[in-house]
């Protein structure tokens, strides 16, 4: 049953929406109304049922797979296994971020992860990323659809006004904004933190072009603020290819030496303003566990292939045929790693036949004239490319070379860049420019003889590989698994190819129509990549919205003041923080290594990068504060641990005198908790005689200590803990959570605000 509150997400988008397009109207370049009504659509099609049908964006249905929630109904269609660390990962570092900042504190640091760890530092969280702030006006739930319908739109706009400020007509720049904008890299990942760079990438790149065009203040604020927003990505490889693209296209600009400053200027503003997230992170990150198998060289790699060229067709295929490997979306996928990784860089079949046009024609003679082509041609210099489209053709190429990971390149790059995709964000980019500068053409006239030699061979070769592709891949395990889907999308992507040549090849002999074949172009650009990429985000019914079942209920009324742990599979770490429960599990790739070191004993067993936890016999548990565990309903755990709850979704085993969050030794003294916040833990410590502090917090260098408002030393001790020696007597102890780095952090950002306002503040009038 739906209510008005249903509509408040889109409500919310749709101002946003307007307000952008306002302020880009009145300050800087306007969207054409017709475009704009497109990308609505579009926003609608996609995400209509979570924005406006009360529908929520979250792999849901998923839950039902784990211990509590076994025995939830399914949904139709069910939820996608790729998007587990939506609700796994992503959601709930949001979460614990979103409720220190209605709470009135910095999100410094989350409590309820394992013995903790750092919040802003960690760049999954997006403490600072405007468009996950933005989405705070509704529950933390339904503001995913919000942060990804933000982010849609963004790489759609902002993609549109970049290719027009190229010298592209809206025809052309429409079907590139499509491309990229609905393209496999911002659809399959729209709900993890690298989509922030895909739709701000495009935004820094057309500020750019308002400072090579104008160089105005407003255009150098712009670009500061895009490159701001850019740099709290939150995933910082994909931030590091959007910079280095950024880069590359500032120095092809060839901008004066005036303009070339403002701009490094105001580059450098942003990274200032920037680093209260940015500091954080430089200092925490190498003790991540991400960190250290990458120093350790442990690296998921893909599995072996039967021949180097087999390898090449899994590494390259999937970008021109999403489908050929099956999907992951339905389960079955028998390509390099998934869907998400693998087919990311798909834009369209029509775009990459218009991009593989543009690669061609750079190799054509000088241009004649078709026989039949009886109308005058523009004048100026032949063969003359679109600007930067030389640098996109060498950006795709690149990226194209860094996938298919050719012998001796390992030589040049590391293998954690080399086994990643993440590359296809420069891939997917660069080919739907390259498309759109190939329609520009093809709506101005600027063929010839060799175009329609070339579309003939472009149309062939494609053609070939989305066949080949399809026939010569099945599963080896069963050649028959996904045919309805493989061989379905086979015959879609040949009619949307057969369209495109026809439209294409006809212009080329009817002008009238030339104006035409870019907008044409791009409806089926949208049609296909709709039809592909819908499905990979299900909507999910609210009844699934992280339901309070019997085990999680007894927890939260037993357990808010410490802390839990699953056996096994049970409970996903992360979800219970959700549940304003501390799990001392965690699952994250930037959790501390130190830390899951020290928790082994009780790892038995990894299923991916979650710990799956056994051993409950062992005084660790007691150690970390754990007073319950919770397991299958069926579990029979040894005495001295005995069951207090009990129900068909799960159990609840209590474990006998575990330690509080601090204590001291020896025990001689008393210490009673008075505050117990994410980042201050407040106490009235008395002590006979000198002692020692011991905690179940971990220590990443930023907590501090002080004794009566007086800092103390502090060190790490019994395990990767916060530690201290303590004075006798009796006085107020404060720990709290201060990292040098984000205090610094927020010195230089208010440096950067001062110098941009000095710089940017147009003079009073009269002066």
């Amino acid at each position: 049953m739906m209510s008005p509150v249903d509509l408040v997400p889109g409500l919310w988008v749709g101002v946003l929406a307007l307000l952008l397009l306002h302020t880009l109207r009145r300050w800087y370049d306007p969207v054409p109304g017709p475009v704009a009504a497109v990308f609505g659509l579009a926003l609608l099609i996609l995400f209509g049922p979570v924005l406006f049908g009360g529908k929520l964006l979250l792999p849901l249905d998923n839950l039902r797979g784990h211990v509590p929630f076994q025995r939830l109904a399914p949904t139709d269609p069910h939820g996608n296994i790729l998007q587990g660390d939506l609700i796994e990962l992503v959601g709930p570092s949001i979460a614990a971020g979103r409720a220190q900042w209605n709470d009135g504190r910095w999100p410094l640091w989350n409590a309820r992860a394992g013995a903790g760890m750092p919040l802003l530092a960690d760049p999954q969280a997006q403490a600072l990323q405007p468009l996950v702030l933005l989405a705070s006006a509704v529950p933390w739930e339904r503001a995913a659809a919000v942060t990804a319908a933000l982010r849609v739109l963004c790489a759609l706009v902002f993609t549109f006004l970049w290719m027009r400020a190229q010298g592209l007509a809206d025809g052309p720049s429409l079907a590139g904004a499509l491309a990229f904008g609905l393209g496999g890299f911002v659809l399959l990942w729209v709900g993890w933190p690298m989509a922030n760079s895909a739709a701000l990438l495009p935004a820094a790149l057309y500020a750019l072009a308002r400072v090579r065009d104008h160089g105005g203040r407003r255009d150098l604020v712009l670009l500061a603020l895009t490159s701001w927003a850019l740099l709290l990505g939150g995933h910082p490889e994909t931030v590091l290819y959007s910079l280095g693209a950024v880069v590359a296209v500032l120095v092809a600009s060839s901008l004066p030496r005036r303009r070339l400053g403002q701009a490094l200027a105001a580059l450098l503003l942003a990274g200032l303003a920037a680093a209260p997230a940015l500091l954080p992170a430089a200092v925490y990150l190498p003790q991540s566990l991400r960190a250290a198998r990458v120093r350790e060289g442990v690296v998921a790699a893909p599995p072996p292939v039967a021949s180097r060229r087999e390898d090449l067709a899994r590494r390259l295929l999937p970008v021109a045929v999403p489908n050929a490997y099956g999907n992951s979306r339905y389960v079955d996928y028998w390509g390099l790693s998934n869907t998400n990784e693998d087919a990311s860089g798909f834009v369209g079949t029509a775009a990459l036949l218009a991009a593989l046009l543009s690669a061609l024609l750079a190799l054509r003679p000088q241009p004649r004239a078709l026989p039949w082509a009886k109308e005058t041609r523009p004048s100026g210099p032949k063969n003359k490319r679109f600007p930067l489209e030389r640098l996109a053709l060498g950006g795709a190429f690149l990226g194209l070379l860094i996938l298919a990971h050719p012998p001796g390149l390992d030589h040049v790059l590391p293998a954690s860049l080399l086994e990643s995709r993440r590359i296809l964000l420069i891939v997917s980019l660069a080919v739907a420019f390259l498309a759109a500068c190939t329609l520009e053409r093809f709506r101005r006239g600027e063929t010839d003889r060799w175009t329609l030699w070339t579309l003939l061979a472009a149309v062939a070769f494609l053609a070939v590989t989305v066949v080949w592709g399809t026939l010569a891949h099945p599963d080896p395990a069963d050649p028959g698994r996904l045919a309805i889907l493989r061989f379905g999308w086979v015959r879609w992507q040949m009619r949307f190819l057969g369209v495109t040549a026809v439209l294409l090849a006809a212009s080329l002999f009817v002008r009238r129509i030339r104006q035409w074949v870019p907008p044409a172009v791009a409806c089926l650009i949208a049609a296909e990549l709709l039809l592909l990429h819908r499905p990979a985000n299900p909507p999910m019914p609210r009844r699934l919205a992280f339901p309070v079942t019997g085990p999680i209920r007894f927890l939260q009324e037993n357990a808010r003041r410490t802390r839990v742990a699953a056996l096994g599979r049970a409970l996903p770490p992360n979800l219970a923080s959700l549940y304003g429960l501390n799990d001392v599990r965690v699952y994250n790739p930037m959790a501390p290594r130190a830390y899951l070191d020290w928790i082994a004993p009780i790892v038995t067993g990894w299923w991916g990068e979650v710990p799956e936890l056994g051993a409950p016999l062992d005084p660790l548990y007691q150690r970390l504060s754990v007073r319950y565990l919770l397991t299958e309903p069926d579990a029979l755990l040894p005495e001295p641990l005995h069951r207090v709850f009990a129900d068909e979704s799960g159990a609840v085993w209590e474990l006998p005198g575990p330690f509080p969050r601090l204590f001291l030794l020896p025990a001689e003294g008393t210490l009673r908790i008075q505050t117990l916040e994410p980042d201050h833990l407040q106490a009235r410590v008395e002590l006979p005689r000198p002692g020692a502090l011991f905690t179940s917090v971990y220590q990443d260098g930023g907590w501090r200590l002080l004794w009566n408002g007086t800092p103390r030393p502090t060190a790490v001790a019994d395990g990767p803990c916060v530690a201290a020696r303590l004075p006798a007597g009796a006085a107020e102890m404060d720990l709290l959570y201060r990292p040098a780095a984000f205090v610094w952090g927020c010195l230089l950002a208010a440096l950067a605000l001062a110098a941009g306002a000095a710089w940017w503040t147009p003079p009073p009038a009269g002066e």
